[in-house]
């Protein structure tokens, strides 16, 4: 039997981290509003929780790695009279590894309900939704990892790239600023990437009710609210389960009197090819300032072994469209470089990808197998030191790809 902590007590402290995405943000940020609406005070300072929760991050093994160290820090820090919670993705991709160090209660980041079950509450979990997100935790362990590894390359690329890095983490947390209003409208997904272990811990795509979605909308507009974000796990999948599609969502807030802007996280390319022609009129309001969408490779071979499920050129395609007719959607995405068996040359199609194609924000990863994906499984795997080589040239060429723009005033 679970165990139950007990009932709710006002007065009582509790304390909320996360080191995750956006998505794992606004998911944290409904689990304030859970103890908040139930007669907790939300503290600022750990050690002084009656309480803390923390909703984990386990994307890749520098996350994961990351999640295990803070919980050791959080038990350092922590009062001894109080309770530490762990939820999230750690808790579905490798709760083997979470139990050697942690063995209280454990849920993941969807699963608000599983509180109910520690808790006795007052308002319930499905009464409860958020719409802003908690500050994530310090990037300080990527900062070190790069000074680890920029040896012999010489301090002035080294501060340009600690200095893009930072740029990057600025224009990552944008989206979510204090004046957005942020609504989850999915989480899970249709996919089955095969480097992905998100899928292990989101599970297949939950697609929020139509009404319920365009109804916190209406709350931020009334709000006085100008900025929206829509956030999932793979927001283009929107409603698939449901018998709709983005496309019907977005008619239904875009027809919206007012002036106010959405935008649109993690776009799944291949429903971006699919839906393109449909969002075009859409797009042309100008209500959509941002979108997510990450090929994750250059080359076709790689993508079908990571079962992406759409080619290299339609990808190019839709991009080169929003770029041409749409120039001011700014567009995020994402790389992946040293997958199994990459060659040289298919990692060069990757470093060319972003000479075709203008992207206004590039986030640039190391594969690394993650537990229980197909990808682990595959033979070939890059050397370390070969694709942290990959991983510098592509962060190196971006800097110089941006330095030139700047330098020639067209950003």
């Amino acid at each position: 039997m679970r165990e139950r902590i007990g009932m709710i007590n006002p007065g009582k402290k509790v304390y909320v981290l996360t080191n995750g995405c956006p998505e794992n943000r606004i998911d944290s940020s409904r689990m304030q509003e859970f103890f908040r609406q139930n007669g907790y005070e939300i503290n600022a300072k750990i050690q002084h929780a009656d309480l803390i929760i923390f909703n984990t991050c386990a994307l890749t093994q520098s996350s994961e790695d990351s999640s295990i160290r803070m919980i050791a820090e959080i038990k350092k820090s922590m009062a001894p009279s109080a309770r530490l919670i762990v939820c999230g993705c750690l808790t579905k991709i490798n709760p083997e590894r979470l139990r050697q160090i942690y063995s209280g209660p454990i849920f993941g980041s969807d699963e608000l309900m599983k509180l109910e079950e520690i808790f006795t509450a007052r308002i319930t979990s499905d009464q409860i939704h958020a719409n802003s997100l908690i500050n994530p935790t310090s990037c300080l362990d990527k900062y070190c990892w790069l000074m680890r590894n920029l040896k012999g390359i010489g301090i002035e690329i080294a501060i340009r790239i600690l200095e893009k890095m930072r740029n990057q983490q600025n224009m990552a947390i944008s989206i979510c600023k204090p004046n957005m209003f942020c609504i989850k409208v999915c989480s899970g997904c249709l996919g089955n990437c095969s480097f992905c272990a998100v899928r292990l811990s989101r599970g297949k795509l939950k697609s929020k009710p139509l009404r319920a979605v365009i109804k916190e909308f209406d709350e931020g507009l009334a709000k006085g609210y100008k900025d929206f974000a829509l956030l999932g796990t793979e927001v283009g999948a929107y409603g698939k389960d449901l018998g709709i599609d983005l496309v019907a969502l977005l008619k239904e807030l875009t027809s919206r009197i007012g002036d106010y802007r959405i935008s649109l996280r993690n776009f799944h390319p291949k429903n971006l090819i699919e839906i393109l022609p449909e969002l075009r009129k859409i797009f042309a309001s100008g209500k959509i300032p941002y979108i997510g969408c990450s090929p994750e490779s250059g080359n076709n071979r790689i993508l079908e072994l990571m079962n992406r499920g759409y080619k290299i050129e339609d990808f190019k395609a839709v991009i080169s469209t929003l770029n041409r007719e749409f120039p001011w959607i700014k567009i995020r995405t994402q790389l992946i470089v040293g997958f199994p068996t990459e060659t040289e040359k298919e990692f060069q199609d990757s470093m060319q990808l972003v000479d075709d194609l203008h992207f206004d924000f590039v986030e640039v990863y190391k594969f690394e197998a993650r537990k229980g994906t197909r990808a682990a499984a595959i033979s070939g795997h890059i050397p370390e030191k070969e694709k942290q080589k990959r991983h510098l040239r592509l962060l190196l060429k971006l800097i110089s790809k941006r330095c030139c723009r700047d330098r020639n005033g067209l950003e």
